[in-house]
């Protein structure tokens, strides 16, 4: 996760570029949790702040509770307390999650558009599990598997001795990692999203201001080269363009409720 830490701390300024996408799945993930008075004066827990695209919402929603928020990446969480330090009821903590060890448990944990860099995901479920309360509640949005889809075909035909190693979870995957690591599913759906750019170029550019374009779903043993890297953005712009003369790309987002099975809702 150092890598990712690094990766995200250096876009903390041009995350909001193209922040569409990510503000879209915030707002189908705040539609998800649970009533204010199910939380009340409790405890908040938000995984992968970011820019703070879904602490806002969190905190106008539940405007009793307290709101812990974290980030492996230090430079999205100096972001975040920079609009809320002064808030006596959020707490900022820069941490990899799986490292993370709170006093006491929370009564919901909040995830949007970061699970999947935690990897591996079980292990990942398995130590959400033991931070929330009996009765609590987990609520996520995590990009799965057909992310970037039409990116990563046209990249093995560009470069088919440069495949990045890793890929993201199947939908199948992430639920079967959920029940193993003691939740119970209360819901889950998942929901395809084109996005549009203005050119290849622009959407190469703006993934890599959001950073986006590490770690092991993206990265393989060695870089495409500038032939390489020319000849994808010419064919993306021919091969993915849409209707209104810009090109598309496509992001496959899983939405999921999770509760400790001894609550059973």
């Amino acid at each position: 996760m150092t890598s990712v830490a690094r990766r995200f701390s250096r876009a903390a300024h041009t995350y909001e570029r193209g922040a569409s996408l990510h503000r879209h799945v915030a707002a189908r993930l705040m539609e998800t949790l649970p009533e204010p008075d199910e939380i009340g004066a409790g405890r908040i827990l938000e995984v992968g702040c970011g820019s703070g695209v879904l602490t806002e919402p969190i905190r106008s929603r539940y405007p009793e509770a307290s709101l812990c928020v974290l980030d492996v990446a230090e430079g999205m969480v100096a972001a975040v307390r920079e609009r809320w330090g002064t808030d006596p009821r959020m707490e900022f903590v820069v941490s990899d999650i799986r490292m993370f060890s709170p006093p006491r448990p929370f009564e919901l944990i909040v995830s949007s558009s970061a699970l999947h860099w935690a990897t591996p995901l079980d292990q990942t479920l398995i130590h959400l599990k033991r931070q929330l309360s009996t009765g609590g509640k987990c609520c996520a949005a995590l990009m799965i598997d057909g992310t970037l889809g039409e990116l990563h075909a046209l990249r093995r035909r560009v470069a088919p001795g440069k495949i990045p190693a890793g890929r993201l979870p199947t939908e199948e995957e992430v639920l079967a990692a959920a029940v193993s690591a003691g939740f119970n599913i209360v819901g889950s759906e998942a929901e395809c999203i084109q996005t549009r750019y203005h050119s290849a170029d622009d959407f190469l550019s703006t993934i890599r201001a959001q950073g986006l374009t590490g770690g092991a779903v993206s990265m393989a043993s060695a870089p495409l080269s500038r032939t390489e890297l020319k000849r994808l953005r010419r064919d993306y712009d021919v091969a993915f363009r849409d209707q209104a003369d810009g090109v598309y790309a496509s992001f496959v987002v899983l939405y999921i409720q999770l509760s400790d099975l001894e609550s059973g809702a």
